[in-house]
């Protein structure tokens, strides 16, 4: 605090020394107007040296090296600074309007207290060149100038009468943040945010699409990337798609300057757009901690957890069909089917080429499910096998036992489950109406087993097999998810859950 009031105070007497007609308290007033133009983007020394820039008075460059970034503005002629490259541009020649050649190139530096964006010209190219790779390390650039960029923030500039330093020996690499703090792992990308760095592993072949919107062709790419924290779905739009033609699964991905959204299921992705800077990386950075090994149970996953690997029972098998892409429009190839251990049940989505693995499949099969990622959709925890993962039938003879939820355990049970009981009333059908705008059939009846009743509703197909039976059967439910209804929890069938007997009753 006390190096920034001095700063400031240097910059009022060099303004009073000066333009004598003017008093402390003046110049004091003309910094706070320039404060409230700036609607609190500005900083007092800032605001300062605007002043004194509007007073025509040329202010003394801050000591080099000092000046933090944070207290940059738009319209500074002698800036001094030091910071760490976060990314570069190559170099790139124009042509200026006398006919002479010129050169720029371009960097994005931080210090603790935020980032700039940066241009290098002419002889100063060459210094930053043989220097090698900038990225990570301590530039010094003294008597600089700013100028308001494209996005209306300072742009600090290396001209003529400024100079530069690679590495400067005397100062600290303590003063500034450590490369890898500049990086955000995996799985701290929660909200939506537009400025973000980040690096992994990219953990499933990208897929490519072409598409046509509003007359015009564009490409995204689809991936997902991975570290020990976490994993994120990641797309490219159009030229980064392009870019980005060599991703392999395997490859480590440097994203700079992304931008984070959430999806319908509010699940973060990462959004490679024009102004991202990608690189494939020829090794991991140090700081990369690669996921190991998940070798994990059913009850053991939670959301945005990295691939894994299980080992489960089939006990549904769903027919492939065709999905469309929101974003392409474009139809791919699905089919869900529902695994077991004996922890649990949940859903898996095969897509692509994985959809014809169900044809080699019989239910009762123990299966070996690698590189599956999880999401969450409506509350319940969902499986996706893409092209980068693998399912292979297991030699395992030993049968799995999926566990059966009581009646009574509703309110703590997540996911899918199994139940069974006792139908005791006939199944009341109805007409519904869905969002779409579609006429589907729903069947409900309540169940009961040795603890408790619960409602029960199937839909759609379902409801022929329910309707044929009699009150009093006995019944295994496989595939239903818990909701609230009018009268308490209820239970409610997902589109290929199987209904068996499993004791008819007494006649």
């Amino acid at each position: 605090m006390n190096s920034f009031l001095s700063a400031l105070d240097t910059i009022i007497a060099e303004i009073l020394s000066k333009r004598r007609d003017l008093s402390e308290d003046q110049i004091l007033a003309l910094i706070e107007d320039k404060k409230r133009e700036g609607r609190g983007l500005l900083s007092d020394e800032g605001a300062a040296r605007l002043v004194a820039e509007e007073l025509l008075i040329q202010t003394h460059g801050t000591e080099l090296g000092k000046m933090q970034l944070k207290d940059l503005v738009s319209g500074l002629n002698d800036v001094s600074f030091s910071a760490r490259v976060l990314s570069t541009w190559p170099p790139q020649q124009f042509q200026r309007r006398d006919g002479t050649p010129g050169r720029v190139m371009r960097l994005i530096l931080v210090d603790k207290s935020g980032r700039v964006r940066c241009a290098l010209w002419d002889r100063h190219v060459d210094v930053a060149s043989r220097a090698g790779n900038l990225q990570g390390r301590i530039i010094r650039v003294g008597h600089a100038y700013t100028r308001q960029g494209l996005t209306g923030e300072p742009e600090i500039h290396a001209g003529d009468r400024s100079s530069i330093e690679i590495d400067p020996q005397d100062i600290p690499t303590t003063d500034f943040p450590e490369f890898k703090e500049l990086f955000t792992q995996l799985g701290d990308l929660t909200t939506a945010s537009n400025q973000v760095n980040t690096v992994g592993i990219v953990d499933s072949e990208p897929r490519h699409y072409t598409f046509s919107k509003e007359n015009r062709a564009g490409s995204v790419l689809y991936t997902i990337l991975t570290d020990q924290s976490g994993t994120i779905p990641v797309v490219a739009w159009n030229e980064k798609a392009d870019e980005l033609r060599e991703l392999k699964k395997g490859s480590i991905l440097q994203v700079l300057n992304a931008r984070t959204k959430l999806n319908s299921n509010a699940r973060p992705e990462l959004h490679i757009e024009a102004r991202t800077q990608v690189s494939i990386l020829p090794s991991a950075p140090n700081f990369l901690k690669a996921p190991g090994p998940r070798k994990l149970k059913i009850a053991d996953l939670t959301e945005r957890m990295g691939s894994v690997d299980l080992t489960v029972s089939l006990i549904i098998k769903g027919e492939p069909r065709e999905v469309k892409q929101r974003t392409t429009n474009e139809a791919v190839k699905v089919s869900t089917i529902v695994v077991a251990d004996e922890t649990g049940i949940a859903s898996v989505s095969l897509w692509d080429e994985k959809t014809v693995l169900v044809d080699q499949l019989m239910e009762g099969d123990i299966i070996e499910l690698h590189g599956v990622s999880t999401h969450e959709r409506f509350g319940e925890l969902r499986l996706n096998l893409m092209s980068s993962g693998n399912l292979e039938k297991s030699p395992a003879a030993e049968k799995i036992k999926p566990p059966i939820t009581k009646l009574n355990a509703l309110g703590t049970s997540k996911g899918l489950l199994i139940v069974e009981g006792t139908m005791i009333d006939e199944p009341l059908v109805r007409q519904v109406v869905t969002g779409k705008g579609e006429n589907i059939s729903v069947a409900s009846f309540t169940i009961r087993d040795d603890t408790g009743s619960a409602r029960v509703s199937v839909w759609r197909d379902q409801v022929n097999d329910v309707t044929k039976l009699p009150s009093g059967a006995q019944l295994r439910i496989t595939g239903l998810r818990v909701r609230p209804g009018l009268g308490g929890l209820e239970l409610s069938s997902i589109p290929i859950a199987k209904i068996e007997i499993i004791e008819k009753p007494m006649i």
